[in-house]
Parts: C-alpha cells; sequence; structure tokens
C-alpha cells in the first residue's frame, strides 16, 4: 500500500476548486494513509484567509466552511498530522543549507523524509518537487495528467 505526503500546494486543491484538485481529491477516495506537518494546519488556514482579505475571492462565511472541511478531516484522522520535532526541524536546516529554498518548502521536506516508510510527495510547486526526488522521493504532481 503506497502512502502519500501532501504539501500545502497539492493539500489547498482539496478545499479550493483549482486544477489538479480532481487528482487530490482521488488521493482521499483511495483510502491509502496521507500525512501532513503539523506547519501545514497554519499553512492552509492563512492561505484560506488570503482568499478573503487579499484576493477577495471568498466570503468570510466560505472560508469557515472550508477551513471547517479541512479541520475535519484532521479530526476525522483522514489526514495524519506529523508533529514537528527537533529532528525534523535539524534536517529542515540541513536541507535549507544545500539549495535555496523557503523554510516551509525545507520543512514540509524533511517532514516527508522523517516518515519511516518513504511516501510519495504530493506537490504542485516544481522547485519542491525537484528538490524531493534529489532526496529519494516519488513525486506526484496532481496538475499533472
Amino acid at each position: 500500500m503506497a502512502s502519500y505526503y501532501l504539501d500545502t500546494s497539492a493539500l489547498f486543491k482539496r478545499y479550493v476548486q483549482e486544477e489538479g484538485s480532481d487528482a487530490v481529491n482521488s488521493l482521499f477516495d483511495k483510502g491509502e494513509p496521507l500525512f501532513i506537518s503539523a506547519i501545514t494546519l497554519c499553512e492552509v488556514t492563512s492561505n484560506l484567509r488570503r482568499l478573503v482579505d487579499v484576493d477577495e475571492i471568498l466570503k468570510s462565511e466560505e472560508f469557515d466552511i472550508l477551513r471547517a472541511t479541512f479541520l475535519g478531516d484532521v479530526g476525522d484522522n483522514i489526514l495524519e498530522v506529523i508533529e514537528l520535532t527537533t529532528k525534523i526541524i535539524l534536517l529542515s536546516l540541513d536541507i535549507a543549507s544545500k539549495k535555496y529554498l523557503t523554510p516551509i518548502d525545507a520543512i514540509q521536506l524533511a517532514t516527508a523524509l522523517s516518515l519511516a516508510e518513504k511516501p510519495v510527495f504530493v506537490c504542485s510547486d516544481q522547485k519542491l518537487r525537484r528538490l524531493a526526488v534529489e532526496n529519494g522521493l516519488a513525486v506526484l504532481d496532481p496538475t499533472e495528467p
């Protein structure tokens, strides 16, 4: 059985309809393990709020529904949250010391690499996908056929 680690760029497609949403939703339908980092909780919530306050695409009521749906997936254990540990932070420092990437992306990659059985890294960010491959992970871009 495969397992999947979803970074925020991919997971967000579950809650906001955009290119790649169908592929992400099909992962949820498979019933295989889906992992996210604890930092993803804040990142998804912040990105949803951006759609209200900055992009003005969503209304506050829609934000509340999408946030509740996301937290419901977490609460129902559909998404397994990987807590940030000192080991993950130290690995993210090592990753960020070798190639420039944002701190959040370094933590996302380090979290996926920390899992005992290497998951498929699901991500829509080209640079992060490339770094995941360089670090030995299989990748899936939900926006590609």
